[in-house]
C-alpha cells in the first residue's frame, strides 16, 4: 500500500500534475485578489493542461548524467518513465487543444509569444536556461503573464491600473522569489551541465539571502496593497499567511534538501495560496 501511495505521489509530482495544478490556482487566485466577475474556469483549464504540456515537453530533452550519483531521485524517475512523460506531453497538447475551443480567441495573440520564450527556455539550438539572469527572468516573466497578467487582459482592464499594477509586481516578486531557491536545488546538476546559474555567481547563502529579499518584498507590497484598499481583509490574512510559510520555506531552501522539499514545498506554495483565498472568500 505504501509503495502505491509513493509510486502515485511521485507521478504527480515528478510527472507535473503538481505544478500544472498549482499553476491553475494562480489563475484563480488572480481571480480573487483581483475580484473578477467571471471565474475564467475555461483558462484555468487550459493553463493547467498548457503546463503540463511544457513541463514534460521539456524533459524529452533531458540526458542522463556520465556522473550517476548527481541523478536525485526525480531525474531517476524522469529517466525510468521516458513513455509516460511522452504520453502526459501528449496529453497536456490534447488539452490545450480542447481548451482552446471554449476561451476567448485573443488569447492566441496573448500566450503565442510566451510559448516561444518558454521553448526558447530549453530547445538545445537557443537554451535561454543557459544564461543566469535571462534564464530566471524568462521563467518568472511567462509565470507572472501567465497567471497574472492575461487574466487581467481577459476582462478588458486596463494594466497601468494602479491596482492591477499592485497585483502584478505581488505575483513577480512571488514567482522570483520560489524560482530562485531551483536554482539552488540544481547547484551540482547545473555545474556538471556547465549552466552558470545565480547560485554559481553569487554562492548558495547570497542567492538564498536574495530569494528571502524578494519574499519580504512580496508581503511588503501584499501590506500596501491592503492599506490602498486593493484587497479585502480576508483576502489580505489569506495571503500573508500563506507568505509567512513560503519565507519559512526559502529560508530552509539548500542544494541538500530533498527533490520532495522542493517540488512538494515550494511549489506547493502555489496550491496553498489558491485553497487559503479560496477558503477566505
Amino acid at each position: 500500500m505504501k509503495l502505491t501511495l509513493k509510486r502515485f505521489w511521485d507521478f504527480v509530482l515528478f510527472g507535473n500534475v503538481y505544478v500544472a495544478l498549482g499553476a491553475a490556482c494562480l489563475v484563480q487566485s488572480s481571480v480573487i485578489q483581483l475580484q473578477l466577475n467571471n471565474a475564467l474556469n475555461p483558462y484555468s483549464f487550459l493553463v493547467f493542461f498548457a503546463t503540463l504540456f511544457v513541463y514534460n515537453f521539456q524533459r524529452v530533452f533531458y540526458k542522463p548524467q556520465q556522473n550517476t550519483t548527481l541523478h536525485s531521485v526525480r531525474r531517476i524517475w524522469i529517466f525510468n518513465n521516458s513513455t509516460l512523460i511522452k504520453t502526459l506531453t501528449l496529453v497536456g497538447f490534447i488539452g490545450v487543444v480542447t481548451s482552446f475551443i471554449y476561451v476567448d480567441k485573443h488569447l492566441i495573440f496573448y500566450l503565442s509569444p510566451l510559448l516561444i520564450l518558454c521553448l526558447a527556455y530549453f530547445i538545445p539550438v537557443v537554451n535561454l536556461r543557459k544564461h543566469p539572469f535571462l534564464k530566471l527572468f524568462t521563467l518568472v516573466s511567462v509565470w507572472t503573464m501567465v497567471t497574472a497578467v492575461v487574466p487581467i487582459l481577459l476582462k478588458n482592464q486596463s494594466l497601468t491600473d494602479l491596482k492591477n499594477i499592485f497585483h502584478i509586481c505581488i505575483r513577480f516578486c512571488f514567482m522570483l522569489a520560489i524560482c530562485i531557491p531551483f536554482d539552488i536545488r540544481d547547484l551540482k546538476i547545473d555545474e556538471a551541465d556547465e549552466i552558470s546559474t545565480l547560485p554559481h555567481l553569487l554562492g548558495e547563502n547570497k542567492t538564498r539571502r536574495l530569494a528571502i529579499f524578494f519574499m519580504i518584498l512580496y508581503e511588503a507590497l501584499i501590506v500596501a496593497a491592503y492599506c490602498f484598499h486593493f484587497l479585502t481583509f480576508p483576502v489580505f490574512v489569506a495571503l500573508i499567511l500563506s507568505a509567512i510559510i513560503n519565507t519559512v520555506l526559502v529560508a530552509l531552501s539548500s542544494s541538500k534538501r530533498s527533490e520532495y522539499f522542493f517540488v512538494a514545498g515550494i511549489d506547493g506554495t502555489m496550491i496553498l495560496q489558491g485553497v487559503l483565498l479560496y477558503l477566505a472568500t
